[in-house]
């Protein structure tokens, strides 16, 4: 459907929505373990401010911190969250340690891209054609596919592990 059949209907296109009002963080995307979750919303709060930036149209230097900003979150989130794993003896930490470290590898390949382009350039604000698209993109599959599939089967192994209720020493 158009968005102009859409605004006639009365309904606002999702890309012409605030992320926030399309995906709620909640408790339905908790893990049961307060640093991991603290971490899991911190890395969905930069998401959101990166759609932002999307719909807005940003300039490529600006992507490119954004996109440095939400590799050091992830590699350290992912480190903390694979020597918890490792302590609890979760079964499949050799697969979820593989997804993270392809989930990076993605990452770093919109990094490398972004470097070849010049940093006055902006981005088509709301459009598929930006070079923000692809990170907006990115973090949409972590929070909703990474964060409620991967993670959400560690869950009970966490829980089990005498784990889901220890507070954390900093986080990461």
């Amino acid at each position: 459907m158009s968005s102009t059949n859409q605004e006639s209907l009365g309904r606002t296109p999702p890309q012409d929505q605030p992320i926030k009002q399309l995906i709620q963080w909640g408790d339905h995307l908790s893990v049961g373990h307060p640093g991991i979750d603290a971490q899991h919303k911190e890395i969905y709060e930069f998401g959101a401010e990166i759609y932002e930036s999307w719909r807005d149209g940003v300039r490529v230097g600006e992507l490119r911190i954004a996109a440095d900003r939400l590799w050091e979150l992830l590699r350290a989130h992912f480190l903390y969250e694979e020597r918890l794993l490792a302590g609890v003896g979760y079964a499949d930490l050799k697969q979820h340690v593989a997804e993270h470290r392809s989930m990076l590898k993605e990452l770093q390949g919109m990094r490398e891209h972004f470097e070849t382009l010049s940093d006055d350039d902006d981005s088509p604000g709301g459009s598929v054609l930006s070079p923000n698209w692809s990170v907006m993109q990115f973090i949409l599959g972590f929070s909703l596919g990474h964060v409620m599939t991967s993670d959400m089967n560690y869950r009970q192994s966490l829980m089990a592990g005498g784990k889901a209720t220890r507070p954390t020493a900093g986080g990461a």
